[in-house]
């Protein structure tokens, strides 16, 4: 299982992608915006991992485009606004075409419009995957907000509700009602996609949803480090491990070492931790152990749910975790991203 991208590679297949639509627009006037992996390529966002391709009369590939034997993919409002242009896609979204300008001169569908257009091919879980990558904590690839989102939605179905009273019957959207579902659970701030996967894993098996990047001051200088997931109430955080050079690894050794000096639980989650029943199951069961070790008390784990069953109301208001054990918060389990 691949770890997430980061900025450097993620602006070099921008790059790549605005060179093979410059190549092609030589050959056409045909201007429809850019849309689904294309506009994530041309918007610096990661792409998820697909169940389903789009029904170009092509495969889509499950990676951005990576020279110029892979197709631009597009959008038209109408079946009969496609026109037959070699190296192009077309899909049919008849809903509002958002669209933005990259680099002033290559129009694609906005983040939100595309996220919503990924909902006919994406599985739930991934649906929130792509929500997180559009919302980093790093602004230069910072794409919207679940505020945007929703606002995209409202306008979908205002469109929807106005076609039918004009006698134009029109259904929402494959995937809408999973939009709706996954809304609640998105997260902004976040830093990799693998992190996004381990927060959901967790919650599969009953934990609370972690705090995103929470910031903990460390060190005698009180330096801020932003952890990956946290249970604060409990001083436990889960920090995601991807393949890194030997600074890297130096650095993440020494983050460590400060966090468990500030009186942290720390937990190590690999690729090797996510994507499996069995391996997502003994993460939680560590964390769970984690948390038996700080308050005494056993944090009693549920059968593994589904991504709808997590994305549930129900499962999302209970009590938290602490007042369920009886427990005192350590820190504030509201100071970090929410």
């Amino acid at each position: 299982m691949g770890d997430s991208m980061a900025l450097a590679e993620l602006t070099e297949r921008k790059y790549r992608c605005m060179d093979v639509c410059a190549a092609i627009r030589l050959r056409t006037d045909w201007r429809p915006p850019y849309a689904l992996s294309t506009a994530l390529g041309l918007l610096s966002i990661e792409m998820p991992r697909m169940s389903s391709p789009p029904r170009t009369g092509r495969r889509l590939r499950s990676g951005m485009v990576n020279d110029s034997r892979e197709h631009i993919v597009v959008a038209v409002p109408h079946a009969n606004r496609k026109y037959r242009v070699n190296g192009v896609d077309a899909v049919v979204w008849r809903f509002p075409m958002e669209t933005v300008t990259v680099e002033r001169q290559f129009v694609c569908t906005s983040p939100a419009c595309t996220w919503a257009m990924f909902a006919a091919h994406l599985d739930l879980g991934e649906l929130i995957v792509l929500g997180d990558s559009m919302m980093r904590r790093d602004g230069r690839l910072r794409r919207t907000t679940v505020d945007e989102l929703e606002l995209y939605l409202d306008g979908a179905e205002e469109y929807a509700r106005r076609e039918g009273e004009e006698g134009r019957p029109c259904r929402m959207f494959k995937g809408y009602a999973d939009c709706r579902r996954a809304l609640p659970v998105i997260r902004q701030g976040t830093d990799s996609s693998m992190e996004t996967r381990t927060r959901l894993a967790l919650m599969r098996y009953g934990l609370d949803c972690p705090r995103v990047n929470y910031p903990v001051s460390v060190g005698r200088g009180g330096n801020t480090l932003y952890l990956d997931l946290a249970y604060p109430e409990f001083k436990i955080c889960i920090e995601y491990d991807g393949s890194h050079h030997a600074g890297q690894w130096l650095n993440d050794v020494r983050r460590r070492q400060l966090l468990e000096d500030a009186g942290w639980k720390y937990i190590q989650v690999t690729s090797m931790d996510i994507g499996d029943a069995a391996a997502e199951a003994d993460l939680a069961g560590r964390v769970a152990a984690r948390i038996y070790e700080v308050t005494g008390v056993v944090m009693p784990l549920t059968e593994r749910k589904t991504i709808r069953q997590v994305c549930d109301a129900r499962s999302r208001h209970r009590r938290p975790m602490y007042i369920r054990l009886g427990f005192t918060p350590l820190l504030d389990p509201d100071g970090g991203c929410r």
